[in-house]
This record gives structure tokens, sequence and C-alpha cells, in this order.
């Protein structure tokens, strides 16, 4: 086929030369990433932040290629029907994704992995259609190697889900640019030259120490200063409560009270199971309509709830060594009350484990840590990151915790005063 060209912001051309890959991009099911933002709520506190996941999924593909051509080269033996799935799997791995991602599910019980398998897999799915044309096994291959439990060699999905992906390459860069800012930068080039392949293993080798430094100092700086950034963190909880209350009433019966229901959000608010289409319909864009137009809902918390998040608003948030205990807990629903305000809808802890990205750490890493080859030996010699960086021991050995208790700003001294009491 001809190559069709994509004009990327991160990484220059992403050149498409496979025609199964651009039929994918094509098909309804992907073409509905265009209406999901990568970073959420993020837009509130970064007015760039409007960048989505069609195009961050667009260049996660790119760098599994460009990974893939450089192992390649450098001897690793992958054959083209591999390399061929496993750019699609690069492709594809965000395509369950729903409006507002984690928060969404969070609300609605709605898994956005489940519905990446049934997406991929589904009779009723074009892309399943277009993955079974080029191979009837390639729909659950291809489902299987992005949820990890594909049995091929490990490399090859650790390119996908590791702490050293092209998933991470990509967003760290994209999210870091579209936001405005530099914490998210790093030497991309040299990180994916010292990229080798260990015992089926992705590793860095001894070259690729400042690169991983790199790259992980620009995870944690992201993490604190973007992804934990207080007020996106405030907008989500806004945005969440909102949908929360819109959810009670429906269940309840009360559905009048909202005065306004999009067909495309009806059954998620009311629990049902939704098909395949439905599923697919639903974007941002039919939350934040219902969102405008619940600013003059009949019920007065979903009225007051949806003008702070579409006017910006934010609740106040306030820093928390931990969580609180049962008699604090009384005391801020108190606090509250006594403000005019309903404790079941106007507080809520954030831990930063909520946050959607997490930071390096190396007891927390599972059974992909980021190892660096020091060299071939028999058996090679390798090591964890954090062991052969000083740079990184600090802050990639211990996990820190921070939470905010965020309550109306109308009513955060009162909470304040009943949390430090």
């Amino acid at each position: 086929m001809k190559e069709y060209i994509f004009r990327d912001p991160i990484h220059g051309n992403i050149a498409v030369k496979d025609e199964t890959i651009l039929r994918l991009i094509q098909s309804p099911e992907f073409q509905r990433l265009r209406r999901i933002r990568q970073l959420g709520t993020s837009f509130i506190s970064y007015p760039g932040a409007e960048h989505t996941r069609f195009a961050h999924s667009l260049g996660v593909y790119h760098l599994m290629d460009r990974v893939l051509r450089h192992l390649v080269e450098h001897r690793v033996e992958i054959g083209e029907e591999e390399q061929a799935m496993a750019r699609a799997a690069a492709l594809l791995h965000d395509i369950g994704h729903g409006p507002f991602s984690h928060l969404f599910e969070k609300v609605t019980g709605m898994n956005h992995e489940a519905w990446v398998a049934r997406i991929i897999t589904s009779p009723e799915s074009t892309v399943a259609h277009i993955l079974a044309e080029r191979d009837p096994a390639w729909p659950a291959r291809v489902a299987s190697f992005i949820r990890g439990l594909w049995e091929g060699r490990p490399f090859l999905k650790e390119l996908i889900a590791s702490q050293l992906d092209v998933d991470r390459m990509d967003y760290l860069l994209r999210d870091s640019r579209m936001c405005g800012v530099t914490y998210g930068q790093f030497d991309l080039e040299r990180l994916i030259q010292t990229v080798t392949v260990v015992d089926d293993h992705i590793a860095l080798t001894d070259k690729g120490i400042t690169s991983a430094e790199e790259f992980l100092l620009a995870r944690y700086f992201m993490y604190w200063n973007v992804y934990f950034h207080k007020a996106t963190r405030s907008s989500e909880v806004l945005l969440e409560l909102a949908l929360r209350r819109a959810v009670a009433l429906v269940r309840g019966g009360e559905q009048a009270a909202l005065g306004f229901l999009p067909p495309a959000l009806e059954p998620v608010l009311a629990g049902e199971e939704l098909s395949l289409d439905q599923y697919v319909a639903l974007d941002e864009t039919d939350v934040l309509y219902a969102i405008k137009r619940w600013t003059a809902a009949p019920d007065p918390v979903l009225a007051d709830l949806s003008g702070r998040f579409l006017h910006r608003r934010l609740f106040a948030g306030i820093r928390l060594d931990g969580g609180l205990d049962p008699e604090q807990e009384e005391g801020v629903r108190r606090a509250l009350r006594a403000a005019g305000f309903d404790p079941d809808y106007y507080y809520q802890i954030d831990r930063a484990a909520s946050a959607t990205y997490q930071y390096y750490v190396a007891q927390d890493a599972g059974p992909t840590p980021i190892k660096i080859l020091l060299s071939w030996t028999d058996p090679p010699e390798l090591r964890e990151v954090t062991e052969v960086s000083q740079v990184l021991r600090g802050i990639a050995t211990q996990p820190v915790s921070r939470s905010f208790l965020f309550v109306p700003r109308e009513a955060a001294e009162r909470v304040r005063a009943a949390v430090m009491r």
C-alpha cells in the first residue's frame, strides 16, 4: 500500500505502511479515541492538555515500530508476524477507555481492560473483523497480548506493559509538551538505542543508565507536578461527585431531578449492561454536555456540583498526613452540615495512589523492574536500576504518601478546624 503519514507534534512524521494498521486507525472504535482526552480533567490546570488518546495511541504504535526495528538491527530475532501483532497491540492498547477514563470507571464500575478485550474480539466490532481478515487467530492473540496474558516471548508484551514500555515513553513526552512543562522530557533517542533483550526480557545496556535516570526522574516530576496537581485532583473530585449524584438519582427513581439525560448516558447511569454499539457511542462530549445542562438541574446538589466543575469553582484541598480517624471524619461531616452542605456529596479524601499514573518505586515494580545489563557473562550480569544509580536511590526506593481532603472553599476553615482538633 501507499505510505500514509500522520504529522505528530511529538514524533514528527508517523508513517503507516501496513494496510491492516491503517484500517484499524480508520475504524469507528479507534476514531472514538479522538473524543477521549489523554489526561482527563488536566485541562483545568494546564490549558494545553487537550490531547487525546487517539494521538497517544498513534505515538505508542510509532515507538513500538522504532524499538522493534532497533532490536532487529541488533540481531534480536523477531518474526514478521510477531512484529506485526506487536504493532497492532501497541495501537489498540487504549481502545477500551471510556470518557474521563479512570474516573468514569470508579463511578460506573465499567472496566476499560474488559472493554479492550470485548472491542478487539467481539464479532460485532469493526476492529475484530479487520484483525480476523489478517489472521482468524489475531483478535484473541492481540487481546491477550495487551492484557499481558500472551504466552509468547515475554519481552514483546513488556514493550506494551512494563516499567520500561513504549506507552510510558510516549505519554511522558506528550503530556509534558502539551501541558507546557519540561518535567517529562528525556533523551528518547538514547533510551531506544540502549534497549536490549536478555533472556527474553527487556533491559538496558550499561550505556543506558543515564537515560534510565532521565526517564524515571521525568516520571517522578510529572507525577508530583502534573498527574497529582491539586487543581486537577480537585476538578476530578467535583466531576466524580456530580456523576455519583446523577447515578444515585437515576437508580433511585428520581431521573426527573436531572432535568436532562443524554441517551448515551442513560444506560450507564442506570447500571445497565451496555452493548458494544452503546459503549462505542459514548465519549466525553456526552459527559460534558450533560454537566453543562445539569447546572440548571432541579436537584440542587447536582446543579451546584456541575456548576462548580463547569466554571472552575474548585474545592479547597486540605493537606493530610494520612487518612481521617472515625472521630475526625464525623467532625468533617458535622462541619459540612453546619455550613449547609450534604456531607455525602461535599467532601472526598484523595490519596496520591489514586492519580492515573504512578512514579517508579523499586519495591512496587512487580515482575518487570528496570534492569541494567552490566556484562554479557554467563549468566549475564543484570542489576535493578536503583542498585547502580545513586541518583535514583533516594526517590525510587520508598513510596511517598500524600493525601488531600477536598471540601467547598466556603466550609474549608470549619473543616480544617475539625480535622486539626
